[in-house]
């Protein structure tokens, strides 16, 4: 059990370490990247994620075609991860600085 005074000074350091932790959260919070598309602003990562999308559907249809489809198991691993990595690599190539 502690002792009075350690859990009064814990009780002191809660809110500090409240307020510590959202100012470290909000930080990243100060340039939101926007994209006006006719006049109405998206964001850019939802732009990057619906290209990414798009993307491993064409990657996957050249696989079909090229017959290597059917050796990439499992498909529900493969598949989001290309996702994964193709909007990533959109937010990099299109929005990076």
């Amino acid at each position: 059990m502690l002792e009075p005074a350690t859990n009064r000074a814990l009780r002191l350091l809660r809110p500090r370490r409240t307020a510590a932790g959202v100012l470290i959260g909000v930080a990243g919070c100060g340039v939101s990247p926007s994209v006006n598309i006719l006049g109405s602003f998206f964001p850019a990562w939802l732009i990057s994620i619906i290209v990414g999308i798009v993307l491993t559907v064409v990657v996957r249809r050249v696989l079909v075609a090229i017959d290597v489809a059917a050796d990439l198991r499992p498909a529900a691993v493969v598949y989001p991860c290309l996702v994964g990595l193709l909007t990533l690599a959109t937010w990099l190539v299109v929005f990076g600085s």
